[in-house]
Formats: structure tokens, sequence, C-alpha cells
């Protein structure tokens, strides 16, 4: 027969015997009475009697108030409401305070008594359970929107905890985060006193790798009601033991398929009959927290993008701003500091500044002969000593190769720039010791005063490298101060290049020719092929406009026009004068430096002189001393190869440079062109003679034809007569003729 436990609450002892015949008669139910005075009930009476259902004998006028009392103390407990006068006002507001029911006794019965009180507890369990799924539900939302609202995911899983805990009632919830050796930490925690505390407690449960991590990874719940009962491993009742558990309901946390962690419900004070509306509040809790791991993860994986982005980005940004070799500002950095220079000395009018550009003298020496890279090794260590020279407000930077400059901050004017630069330049000419070498160099500097004129980091940057160039080209290891003269001459020259390209396009060069000829017959051996440009009505001299084809690469075409129309007009003489090729009629032309450098100068000219049907034995070039010794390694090769075509080889200029009888022997060689620097001297310098004296004898010791340079007057004639020079040239005989002058000169002369 099922039992039902009534606490009668009396305000007048024995009030509630009135009850007692009514509940006799009842046959299907037993019902076990307690009875308490209402003044005398506290909670550890209600917990004694274990009630199924509050039973209160309403007398006097405070019954509403007695249960609101009751309601608030004792929520999960059923009210039934007993008046023993007949009250019909009194029962709506009992029933609206939270009783399940009002009787009164004069309608009371047996069959109503235990309908009531059945139904009472009925309608009351239904209750609980509607508003303990409405918590579960708000615990739901809660997390939900926590989720969704925030990215902390310890704030997340401690407040879970916490309300899962208060929500049922546990004395303990864990939340068990899995270690890569599937050890497991306690992350989270919330406890109620006494029972201890496990947070930041490391287990490592053999039991569980065993037989738990594939069940747990599928969705596996653990019950255990009652420890002492229930059937689990030794070593898991150990575990729990230990921390005093005597009910647990494990739940697993399971990220996008992979066993994160657990959530734990720990009963402590008692065995716990699980409902299955907590389990099924903790899993779906378990998948609430998942969605906010996984948010995290992502997020915190999106914060280490977005970190390595961006350190990725600065790194990307200093080495766009830097050196790679040297770590010093590079060229736009230091650019980017004289434009903030240059606004600072706009707003304050006393503030000066300078910028210097410093250039290693023949670095490309020490690079080239001990190799690359001791030569990176030293720009390195002439970077840090260059650091180390100037004040900290002062602005170090290398622009490129051997190139560096320095932004001299706040100071006085030109005369303490002047001081920087040559410390600068003596503490750099100090030895270095890189590898087992010990190094010097010297440094060109070029320096410039900032001043209102200047309006961009350009102008002073392309003024300070100017005059860095200008003390080069003075010798090295000095420093020039920039003048304006500078920059017109550089303006000239620019100016000179264009018109030199424009001068190419349009045509505007022709070749002139200087008769060579027999100085004691006067008889005309051949002419020299000289480049002239025509602007306009005026002859430009190729001592003017050669040093910047040169150094703009126009030699090339140049020389080919040259090599080309020279062959051309030797050709068209040889045909209209065929005696030419009898005496040994020659055209001279001049090889530059570059053009030597040239792989496909042999092929070249070889090609030029089948073009024209010329024979090599017609074709004389000449080379300077500086050239041949430029390329001494491949020039025995070249000039074997030309010599072969029958082409005839001389030094131009002999006597200026490195006159040397080693490669006066050595190099297959036809003449010398004694220059004209002695010979215009000789008439009027014994030391002059003696050299041309000295030049014409090794040349005919050597087995060399000779020609003399610049022959202007008759007495120069006589002397080279007496030293017996077999051949010249010079402005006595004939200036530079055009072709149709250069053809009546040989008309007269040799026909």
């Amino acid at each position: 027969m099922p039992s039902i436990n009534l606490l009668l609450i009396e305000n007048i002892p024995q009030s509630g015997e009135i009850l007692y015949p009514h509940l006799a008669e009842i046959d299907d139910i037993c019902y076990q009475v307690h009875t308490c005075l209402y003044s005398h009930l506290t909670p550890g009476v209600v917990a004694q009697a274990k009630p199924n259902l509050l039973v209160l004998i309403a007398q006097g006028d405070h019954v509403l108030k007695e249960v609101q009392t009751l309601q608030e103390r004792y929520p999960q407990l059923p009210l039934v409401v007993i008046d023993p006068s007949d009250r019909p006002d009194l029962a709506t507001q009992v029933l609206h305070h939270g009783a399940q029911d009002y009787l009164s006794l004069q309608e009371l019965t047996p069959n109503l008594l235990a309908r009531s009180f059945r139904h009472a507890i009925d309608r009351h369990q239904v209750e609980q359970q509607l508003l303990r799924q409405a918590q579960y539900d708000r615990l739901l939302v809660q997390i939900t929107q926590h989720i969704h609202q925030s990215l902390e995911l310890a704030t997340i899983l401690e407040t879970a905890v916490k309300d899962v805990r208060e929500l049922l009632g546990c004395d303990r919830v864990l939340i068990y985060r899995f270690l890569e050796d599937w050890r497991g930490i306690m992350d989270v925690e919330a406890v109620v006193p006494p029972w201890l505390s496990a947070l930041g407690d490391v287990v490592g449960d053999s039991c569980f790798t065993e037989r738990y991590i594939e069940a747990y990874k599928r969705g596996r719940i653990h019950v255990v009601n009652n420890l002492e009962t229930a059937d689990v491993a030794p070593c898991y009742r150990d575990l729990l033991t230990h921390y005093q558990v005597k009910a647990n309901l494990v739940v697993p946390i399971v990220v996008e398929g992979r066993l994160w962690g657990l959530l734990i419900c720990h009963q402590c004070a008692h065995p716990r009959n699980w409902q299955d509306s907590e389990i099924e509040l903790m899993k779906q809790i378990s998948t609430q927290l998942a969605i906010a791991i996984l948010q995290a993860e992502l997020y915190q994986k999106a914060q280490r993008e977005i970190q390595e982005r961006k350190e990725i980005e600065a790194q990307l940004l200093y080495q766009a701003r830097h050196d790679r070799l040297t770590h010093l500002p590079n060229r736009w950095l230091f650019e980017e500091q004289v434009r903030l220079t240059l606004s600072h000395a706009a707003e304050h009018p006393d503030f000066h500044y300078a910028v210097l550009c410093l250039d290693l003298d023949r670095f490309k020496t020490l690079n080239d002969s001990l190799g690359h890279s001791i030569g990176d090794l030293f720009l390195q260590a002439f970077a840090k000593r260059l650091s180390r020279c100037v004040s900290p407000q002062d602005v170090v930077a290398r622009l490129g190769g051997d190139e560096f400059a320095v932004l001299l901050n706040d100071i006085q004017g030109l005369e303490q720039a002047q001081a920087i630069a040559q410390r600068l330049r003596e503490r750099l000419s100090h030895p270095f010791e890189i590898d087992h070498y010990t190094l010097y160099s010297t440094v060109s500097i070029g320096l410039v005063m900032g001043d209102a004129y200047y309006r961009s980091s350009e102008e002073l940057l392309r003024d300070a490298d100017m005059a860095m160039y200008h003390a080069k080209t003075k010798g090295h290891n000095r420093i020039d101060v920039f003048d304006p003269v500078m920059l017109q001459q550089v303006r000239d020259r620019l100016h000179l290049e264009v018109e030199l390209r424009q001068a190419i396009e349009q045509g505007d060069f022709a070749l002139y020719y200087q008769p060579i000829v027999n100085l004691r017959s006067q008889s005309l051996r051949g002419f020299e092929a000289l480049l002239r440009w025509q602007k306009g009505d005026t002859l430009i001299s190729p001592d003017v406009f050669i040093p910047v084809a040169e150094e703009t690469g126009l030699i090339f075409e140049l020389s080919r026009w040259v090599l080309h129309n020279a062959c051309e007009q030797l050709q068209q003489w040889q045909q209209r004068y065929p005696k030419l090729q009898s005496v040994g009629f020659t055209m001279s032309i001049n090889l530059s430096a570059n053009q030597f450098s040239l792989p496909t100068l042999v092929s070249e000219i070889q090609q030029t002189l089948g073009h024209h049907h010329l024979a090599g034995q017609f074709l004389k070039i000449e080379i300077t001393e500086s050239t041949l010794m430029q390329h001494l390694d491949s020039a025995c090769e070249i000039l074997a190869e030309l010599k072969a075509m029958g082409v005839r080889i001389n030094i131009d200029d002999f006597g200026t440079g490195y006159s040397s009888l080693s490669y006066l022997r050595n190099l297959p060689l036809d003449g010398i062109k004694i220059d004209r620097s002695f010979i215009s001297q000789m008439d009027r310098s014994q030391e002059d003679l003696e050299v041309v004296h000295t030049i014409l004898v090794l040349a005919r010791n050597l087995h060399l034809d000779c020609i003399a340079e610049g022959i202007e007057n008759t007495t120069q004639l006589q002397l080279l007569r007496s030293l017996r020079c077999p051949s010249g040239q010079g402005y006595l005989f004939a200036p530079p003729l055009t072709p149709h002058k250069a053809e009546v000169y040989l008309q007269e002369h040799i026909l």
C-alpha cells in the first residue's frame, strides 16, 4: 500500500486531530502523520519528518501571512490549507499565495481529502518540473547569450559551473580539461564547503585511458547514483573517494569530434538519483560549452594569425625601411628623416642641419680581390663604426653598394659640419680587423648645408651626392662642400647627353680624315678617321662628347658607326683609285676602352671588312696604352685574332700611360704613335726631345712602326727626320679633312 508522509501544522495544539477520522476511512493509502505547532516549525523539523505534503490548519487572522511564509521557506513541498470555519473569501487568496488547495471543515469527506492530497502532490510535482525546466532553459539561454556576447572563455566556463552547481544543488561542479597525454587538469570549479577543492589538480587515470576515451568521444554519459553500490573500476572508485564523492555525473565536452574535456557534477553529502532532465541539461550545457570553446579557439587562432600578420607586416616594413646587410636605415627611410628635418627647420629658423654622402674609395678592388663575403663583413664593420661616430640625434643610412649618408641635426653651421666630416674621415681611415685580414679604406665625402633654398630631401641628397662625386674625381679621401657650379656642370652634362642621343638619331655625325705621311718623302701613307659632331654650324670636339658617350654606353653605337663608315669610305676610294691597294694605303680608326671589352669586337670587325670587301691589311686599329692595360688578360688573344685577319695594331698616345717593354715585346703589335704632348715641346725642351729619341730607338729595336702626332712646324719636322722617325701627322701637313677635301688631298699626293 502506498504511503504518504503528512506534516500537520497547527496554531492551536491538537487542532489537527479533526482530520484523523477522515484519514482512517481512506483504505488505499497509508498516511504517516507528523504534527508541529507553527511557532515551533524549523527546517530541522521538516527534514526529520520528510513530508510529502504540508497541511496547515487555518485558524485566526494570520492565515495568509503563514501561507506566504511556508511557501518562501519550503517551496519544494506542496501545501493544503484546511479551515475549521467556512471563509470563501479566504480561499481565493490562499490559492493565490501558492497553496495547492483550500478545504473547509464543513465540506470535508474522506474521498475529498484523499483526492485533494493526491492532486496537491501531483500538481506540485508538475509545477516543480515546469519550474526546473524553465530554470534549465533560462540557464541555457544565459550561457548561449554569454557565448555570443563574449570571447572570454575562462569567464564563460566559470559562470557555467557556478550556475549549474546552484541550479542542480550539487556540492561540486568541475570542468576537466585533457592534456596531450590524456591526463587532465581540473580547470574550472564551483564547490561549497566543507568539501575539498580540486581546482588545479592534474589527474592521471589509467582506468580512464584504457576504458573510456573512445566511449566519451562517441558521447557516453557516465552516471553514478551511489558510489558504494556502483559497478566501477577500483582505481576510478579510489579517485572519486579521494574527492569525497558519493554520486557522480560526467558528460563529455566534444569539440568538432575532438574530446576536449569533461563536465562533472559531484554530490558529496549523500547519494543522488540523477534525473533524466538533469542529464539532458548537462548534455545541452556541454554542447554550448563546446561551441564556446571552438569559438574561443578560432578567435585565438585568428588573434595569433593577426599577430603573426602584424609581426610579418612589421618585419616587412622594417625590411622596406632598412638595409638588410647593415640594418641601417635605407634610402627611403633616410629621405623620410630628411623630410622631417626640413619641416622642423621651416618652423625653426635657427635650426641648422647638413647632409653628408660618403663613398668608400676603391671598395670594388677589395670586394673583387677578397670576395663578397669579406666585402659584406667590411661593410657591416664600416656601418657600425660610422654609427658610433655621430650623435644620437643624427641619422646614418646605407644608400646602396658602398655609399652611405649621414644627416647631421641641430648643428651650429658649416664649420661644425666640416669638423664632423673631418672627424669621420679620420676615424674611418683606421684599420679594420675583418676575419684574419687587416683592411684599410678611405672615404670621399660630399657635404651640403641645409638652407631655405631646399624644398625636398631629393634635392639635398642630389647635391650631397654631387659633392661626393666631385671629391672622388679630385683624387679620393677628401671632403668637398657642394657648390652650385657643380649642379650647373651636371645639368650641362645631362643636356649634352640628351643632345648627343638626338644627334645619333638624326645622323649629325661625320668622319673627318687626317693624313698620315712619310716624313722623308711626305708621300701619303693613309688616313686616320676622326669622329666629329656637326651641331649646326659648329663642330664639337670629341674631347667634349666622347667621355659622355663612354659613360652612357652610346660609345658602342658611335664606334660601330665609325667602323662601318670608315670602311665604306675606304672601299669607295679603292674602287675609284685601284692604286691605293698597291701602295698599301691604310685607314686608321680608334677603339675605346668600352669597345675593346666587347666579346663581339673581333667578329664585328671581321663582318664589317667582309661586308665592304676589304682586306684586313688596309685597316689599322689604334688602342691607347691605358685601354690595353685594363684588358691585359684578354688583349693578347684579341690582338692575335685581329692579326690573323691582317688587321694592323698601333698603340695610341704612347708615352703617356703604362709604357712597358714587356707588353711591347709580348703583344702582337705593329706600331706606336708618339703622343703630341712630346712632339709639341721637343723643339723647346731637351727632355721631351730625349723622350722622343728614346721612343724611336725603342720602336726600331722592337721592329715597330712609329708615327709622330701633332707636327705643327718645320722645326719639329726636321728634328723628327734627324731622329729617323718614319711617319707623322699634324696640321703642318693638313688638318682633319672632310671626305671631299680628303679625296682631293689623296689625288694630289698619291695619284
